[in-house]
């Protein structure tokens, strides 16, 4: 899953993208070669896998894990190519949920691309630019579908398309839609459609004052400072949470971003145990046993011939996956079963 974390140049992205992938002992982090955007690994801590590394002891031990996309500042007419323009939209577009970082704190070395500090004001660029941009999207594809035949499929995805360019005439308002309806325009990775996560980056020496950015702090989800969280590296996790909640900060800091993620998103965990290695996987909650072959590889999924299924708690129960098959409490399920939060997976499969 990946996520990218967006907002307006020196709102402390890049910041936010270091403490992410120092949050956590088990971490990589990836840049790339371009000057756009760098990608943080981020493990989720996951106490069942670390009783399923003790009770069977593999040599190796696997977390799930969230990608996190630093995509470079977006500027005031972003969708009409200013700044890096149409290759930032691009990079959002590749992400499957968005972290909206906007500043609420002076600095004298870190200008104000607009100089003053207003977080309200930035989100509404931000999204004003995201709305112009999916706009611009609609109306490609509905002057393309208008050429098309007229089948009934074509009708329905036009009503749909009209419907969208009259909610993204008025803003980055979020639109009404069945899960048909998205998957039907899915294709178009519209900014729209895609689940937001807000966080304020505030000062690290004065009090948060919500009545300054009430529009944004009515939809945050976590209030932190970059620059707190970079000076309390010896401090000890009571000392952090008692400063942070002196400043009106989430007392979890930056760590509570993965949770929100996974939360945001609806993933599940389940697990898998063959050979040396076991695993945490992160998925879509209402993900198939055929998906989640896929998601192990590629030649699982076509040799798909079954999955067994134990429940964590039945695992963690009886200490070893044969004495729970031995109890009764493995389950065979076919390719449509649906993975649940916990389900540890052993897939029989032909080579």
């Amino acid at each position: 899953m990946r996520v990218g974390i967006v907002g307006l140049p020196n709102v402390g992205k890049s910041s936010l993208l270091n403490l992410l992938t120092s949050a956590s002992a088990r971490v990589d982090c990836y840049p790339f070669t371009t000057i756009e955007k760098n990608v943080g690994v981020v493990t989720v801590p996951d106490q069942r896998l670390d009783t399923i590394g003790r009770l069977l002891k593999p040599e190796k031990l696997t977390p799930a894990h969230v990608y996190f996309v630093d995509i470079a500042g977006l500027v005031k007419g972003a969708s009409k190519g200013e700044g890096l323009g149409n290759r930032f939209l691009a990079h959002i577009r590749e992400v499957h949920l968005m972290l909206h970082l906007v500043r609420n704190f002076t600095s004298p070395d870190i200008p104000h691309v607009f100089d003053t500090v207003n977080p309200d004001r930035d989100t509404e660029i931000v999204e004003t630019e995201l709305a112009v941009a999916d706009l611009d999207v609609v109306q490609k594809r509905l002057g393309k579908l208008r050429k098309e035949p007229r089948t009934p499929e074509n009708r329905i995805l036009l009503q749909l398309l009209e419907k969208l360019a009259q909610v993204l005439e008025r803003g980055f308002t979020r639109p009404e839609l069945t899960h048909e309806e998205r998957l039907s325009v899915k294709s178009l990775g519209l900014f729209i459609l895609k689940p937001v996560i807000y966080a304020v980056n505030c000062s690290d020496t004065e009090p948060v004052d919500k009545t300054r950015f009430p529009r944004v702090a009515s939809r945050t989800n976590l209030m932190f400072s970059a620059v707190l969280e970079q000076g309390m590296n010896d401090f000890s996790e009571d000392e952090k949470k008692e400063l942070r909640s002196s400043l009106g900060l989430a007392s979890e800091g930056p760590a509570g971003v993965v949770s929100k993620c996974f939360e945001e998103l609806a993933l599940i965990r389940f697990y898998t145990i063959k050979g040396d290695e076991s695993r945490a996987w992160a998925a879509p909650a209402g993900t198939t046993a055929l998906e989640a072959a896929e998601m192990i590889h590629s030649d699982i999924a076509r040799g798909f011939i079954k999955t067994e299924v134990l429940k964590y708690q039945h695992l963690a129960a009886a200490g070893d996956f044969q004495l729970a098959r031995d109890a009764g409490k493995v389950k065979i399920q076919g390719k449509k079963y649906l993975v649940q939060d916990g389900d540890v997976l052993l897939i029989r499969f032909k080579t």
